[in-house]
């Protein structure tokens, strides 16, 4: 896979403009969410990850029903 590299800057309250040669490259489209994550080692590594739809809700059974899951995790905080 070829690396695209494209400048960004980080504008008032925080916004980050993604270059269009990088939305183009990766199939982003608006709504799409992201997780992102900072090297603890070094700060100057920021990884932005897409969480993909097919993700969402994938593990939505685990914690089902969310009530009983809640309950039991408050217990287990006293």
């Amino acid at each position: 896979m070829t690396r695209i590299q494209a400048s960004a800057r980080l504008r008032s309250r925080n916004q980050l403009t993604l270059p269009n040669d990088i939305v183009n490259a990766a199939a982003l489209a608006e709504g799409d969410a992201f997780v992102v994550e900072l090297e603890s080692e070094d700060a100057d590594v920021v990884t932005l990850r897409r969480v993909r739809q097919s993700y969402a809700g994938a593990l939505k059974a685990m914690y089902a029903p969310v009530d009983e899951y809640l309950d039991g995790e408050r217990e287990a905080w006293a």
